[in-house]
């Protein structure tokens, strides 16, 4: 029992303990729960002065000394991890805001032990320390890393708005240039002499390089921006992209969809599909794999992307690489969207990506929905 009685100054030992009481940075006490909920405090070190600003014995005269200090929004969860530990006699923890008569505020932490008393109820010794400066830096870290997400999030909005005008500039005008110059060569070479076939012939190998040009600049515009993830929707983007995968590497892709439409705000959707974009190319970078399968399912408040191939898989080594942008790319994505990624993989038995977002519930999600199957053959030539 922690008390000034029980302690006298004559024993060596005790003048240890009662040095390093007072050199805490805090107030060692003992705290009981009376029998009407409220609490008592039968001993308090002298750190309670430069604490809470009132001296030990005051404390233990009057404990509302303390109490009335906590700040508004922290009495809730001082009283209820008060009432968890004297429930089932475990560790109390607590931390939270005082505000002194000056108008100071601290962050105080407090810990301790409890144990029952002759009359049943539990008393407790332990420690209140001044955490306010590992607190405030604590909160600083967290502003500065919610500043970071804000401005990330602000990034890829960004950078999405200038892909979508570059990509414009490239299907509307660059394209349209194109077009013209290939009409007009096609007029010219109409009317070139027939007896020049080195003229004619130079003239077809610029109609087919400007015919390779506007399916380069088709290209170039698709990546920037798919318009037909503007036209069709999502779930068409989904299925086209997985169709051109398989196309380019071989690899047979499998879409299952709770529904053909999934009405999603622009930024989602965007989101989403550059996320799937991302996965793929994972997949056809490092998986060597052979069948990939694709779900996307809309409840009545959430959106689930799940993306499992069967390659060799990784390991936690290859997933904390310093150079792992792939991985690192699809997280700062979904936390733009403020939702979850869950990213599992075992070496020799594949990778999935399960990714899941809340979303507002619409009456167009509250009917049920069919399940879809799409196989989408690999090309192997």
């Amino acid at each position: 029992m922690l008390s000034q009685a029980s302690v006298p100054s004559s024993n060596p030992s005790s003048d240890k303990l009662q040095g390093f009481i007072a050199s805490l940075p805090g107030m060692a006490c003992q705290i009981e729960l009376r029998e009407d909920g409220s609490i008592d405090f039968p001993y308090a070190s002298e750190g309670c002065l430069a604490l809470i600003d009132a001296t030990a014995q005051a404390l233990q005269h009057d404990s509302s000394l303390l109490l009335n200090l906590i700040h508004p929004d922290d009495v809730p969860s001082f009283l209820n991890t008060l009432k968890q530990s004297a429930h089932a006699l475990c560790f109390w923890n607590w931390e939270g805001r005082i505000t002194l008569r000056n108008g100071t505020q601290k962050w105080i932490s407090l810990g301790a032990t409890p144990q029952r008393m002759t009359n049943g109820l539990p008393r407790w010794e332990g420690i209140l320390l001044d955490i306010t400066q590992s607190k405030l830096g604590e909160l600083e870290v967290k502003r500065a890393q919610q500043q970071l997400h804000e401005l990330s999030s602000h990034i890829q909005d960004a950078k999405e708005q200038e892909r979508l005008r570059i990509a414009r500039e490239v299907h509307d005008e660059i394209g349209s240039l194109l077009t013209a110059i290939k009409i007009d060569l096609s007029w010219l070479i109409q009317r070139l002499p027939k007896d020049n076939p080195a003229l004619s012939d130079k003239a077809q190998t610029i109609a087919e390089l400007v015919n390779k040009t506007i399916t380069a600049a088709g290209n170039l515009a698709h990546s920037l921006r798919p318009g037909f993830l503007d036209c069709f929707g999502l779930i068409a983007a989904l299925e086209i992209e997985a169709q051109e995968f398989s196309k380019r590497s071989g690899i047979a892709c499998t879409l299952t969809k709770s529904q053909d439409n999934i009405d999603l705000p622009d930024t989602h959707a965007i989101t989403l599909f550059r996320i799937f974009q991302e996965t793929l190319n994972n997949i056809l970078k490092h998986a060597h794999a052979k069948n990939v399968q694709i779900e996307i399912v809309r409840g009545e408040d959430h959106l689930e992307l799940i993306v499992a191939d069967d390659g060799v898989g990784f390991d936690d080594s290859a997933r904390n690489k310093p150079r792992s942008f792939g991985l690192r790319g699809i997280h700062e994505r979904v936390e733009h969207l403020g939702g979850t990624v869950n990213i599992s993989s075992t070496p020799g038995q594949g990778t999935q990506v399960a990714i899941f977002f809340s979303l507002p519930p619409t009456p167009e999600t509250a009917g049920s929905s069919t399940q879809q199957q799409h196989a989408i053959p690999g090309n192997a030539s």
